[in-house]
């Protein structure tokens, strides 16, 4: 089984207005963390810009998928959210898609005004 982190980034190019952001989501989150990188062979150097918390139970991570998810509605970004490498679905303009929600119970994200 793979490790217990929860992993959300960018799934569209980033540039630095989502790190930006995102590390200050990722600060806002006790334990969290963030990641800025170019990605490895093959990926045409594509930046990868996230955020992660390592927690053994998924439902422990509402705070930061939260907290992410204001970055995505701020930004228009499509944010990718995985647990233990498997992709849970994504949040679009904020909100979790159909296949996010059905796996993440996600009430505490406030509607867009």
């Amino acid at each position: 089984m793979a490790d217990p982190y929860l992993v959300l980034f960018v799934a569209d190019a980033a540039d630095d207005g989502h790190a930006d952001a995102l590390r200050d989501a990722a600060r806002d989150v006790p334990n969290a963390g963030f990641f800025d990188g170019v990605g490895g062979a093959g990926s045409g150097d594509t930046r990868t810009v996230g955020a992660y918390l390592r927690t053994e139970e998924l439902a422990d991570g509402v705070a930061l998928v939260t907290a992410v998810a204001e970055v995505s509605l701020a930004l228009a970004a499509r944010i990718e959210v995985q647990y233990r490498e498997e992709i849970l679905g994504h949040l679009v303009d904020g909100r979790p898609d159909e296949a996010l929600q059905a796996r993440l119970p996600l009430r505490d994200i406030p509607e867009p005004l």
